[in-house]
């Protein structure tokens, strides 16, 4: 080979290794990786670098800050993940490394798999049809919640009914939210609401976690309970970006368990937001009906005649009025002297027959009184003599002078002999007290 052949194909270095990286870019798309991490580091601009081993190899790894937010772990050395990457190269030192798109713990794409193939599995049944929804009640009076009592879901549920919907009860149904078998918990908790029929609206919910955490929510225990619930469910588990196949088969999709419960009571947002509009319109026509006032008001001020000039025309009123009003006094008063005048003499002139009319009175007066002393007196006679003679008529003075009064032992008076028996018991009633007798013998007037 010619020495110009073979200076005609030198490359500089960055020729080189911008050749490989364009090559390896080519030839690879997005793969996932997994290895355990080593030599961790997060600079001071955010970006994270690290390596990635196995027992056989390691190869470097670049995470940039705009990734990091969609990590839900915290990454450390030694941890096992598995990485989404594109191979490429940095040029400046001619390394091979991988770009990180997103990183996983390890084992969590058996759990994609089997997530995909259980949603595949639900969705071929039918379970995520619109038409098995059901309609949310409009005005729900009880509200069921399953979760746990401890979790903070819990918390901001209650509180935004409470702020929303105050008049509306709450009914928990508890259950663990993660681990082995808290889906079976959550089921049996679905159950218990269905059973019971005491609420009007379900809200499954949990606060966000990573795929672990969440995939209890991938029960297909509690998928198939909640299929079967006769009450309408509305899942808020996790954020907004956690997806469940609890989601998918409820009623509802909230994207977290705070939107699950607005979601619940916004009929009543409805109603609260229709009142402030009325409030708005009917302050609106207040204001405008204000506004036609105030310029009524001001069309009359214009038209109104001033004051003085209206005190003017009354001042001449009052001065006739007043006018008027002494003359008139004044003929009253003219009339009246003479009229007065007229009865002075007619009293002047019976005077003397009032005079002659009141000794006559006098003397009548006096007549009288000693014709009333005389019929006093005889009033006075006539009355003793009255008292006298009932005095005589009284039973007890009577009695006083010798006589008595027989009575039978039933209190009656004994008039005739014939009315008494021999052997009859009698009081004898005398002055000073009575007597019990008993009749011996009878004698008859005429025998």
């Amino acid at each position: 080979m010619s020495e110009s052949g073979i200076q005609s194909k030198v490359l500089s270095v960055y020729q080189v290794t911008k050749t490989v990286k364009s090559l390896i870019e080519g030839h690879f798309s997005e793969i996932w990786v997994r290895g355990e991490i080593s030599n961790f580091v997060r600079a001071a601009s955010g970006h994270c670098y690290f390596s990635l081993k196995d027992e056989l190899s390691q190869v470097r790894c670049v995470l940039f800050r705009s990734r990091t937010s969609d990590i839900e772990f915290n990454i450390s050395d030694g941890l096992e993940v598995e990485i989404l990457a594109a191979p490429s190269m940095f040029e400046k030192r001619g390394e091979f490394q991988l770009i990180a798109q997103l990183v996983r713990k390890s084992g969590l794409g058996r759990l994609f798999e089997l997530y995909e193939t259980q949603k595949r599995k639900f969705a071929a049944e039918g379970l995520f049809d619109l038409s098995n929804k059901i309609p949310l009640s409009r005005f729900p009076k009880t509200i069921g919640v399953v979760t746990s009592r401890d979790a903070a879901a819990l918390r901001d549920v209650c509180k935004t009914l409470a702020d929303r919907a105050p008049n509306v009860s709450v009914i928990i149904y508890p259950s663990p939210v993660q681990g082995v078998g808290a889906g079976k918990k959550l089921a049996e908790a679905v159950t218990l609401a269905s059973d019971r029929l005491e609420v009007e609206g379900l809200i499954v919910c949990r606060g966000g976690g990573s795929l672990e955490d969440l995939w209890e929510f991938n029960s297909e225990d509690l998928i198939r309970a909640i299929v079967r619930c006769p009450i309408p469910v509305i899942s808020g588990v996790g954020h907004e970006a956690d997806t469940t196949l609890v989601d998918f088969v409820s009623d509802y999709r909230a994207p977290t368990p705070t939107a699950a419960a607005t979601a619940a009571v916004s009929a009543f947002d409805e109603i609260s937001l229709d009142l402030q509009r009325f409030l708005a319109r009917m302050t609106k026509n207040i204001l405008s009906k204000l506004d036609a006032s105030q310029q009524n008001i001001d069309y009359l001020n214009r038209r109104l005649i001033h004051p003085g000039k209206q005190n003017i025309f009354y001042v001449h009123e009052l001065n006739r009025l007043a006018t008027r009003l002494n003359n008139g006094m004044k003929r009253l008063l003219r009339g009246q002297e003479t009229r007065l005048i007229a009865k002075k003499g007619q009293l002047s002139r019976a005077r003397p027959d009032v005079n002659r009319s009141s000794e006559l009175l006098q003397d009548r007066k006096k007549r009288m009184d000693r014709e009333m002393v005389s019929i006093i007196s005889q009033l006075q006679v006539r009355l003793s003599i009255a008292k006298s003679s009932l005095s005589h008529l009284d039973p007890e003075q009577v009695l006083c002078r010798g006589y008595s009064i027989v009575r039978s032992t039933a209190g009656d008076i004994v008039r005739s002999a014939d009315s008494v028996c021999v052997d009859d018991r009698l009081i004898v009633q005398l002055s000073d007290g009575a007597l019990d007798t008993l009749v011996a013998a009878k004698r008859l007037r005429d025998s």
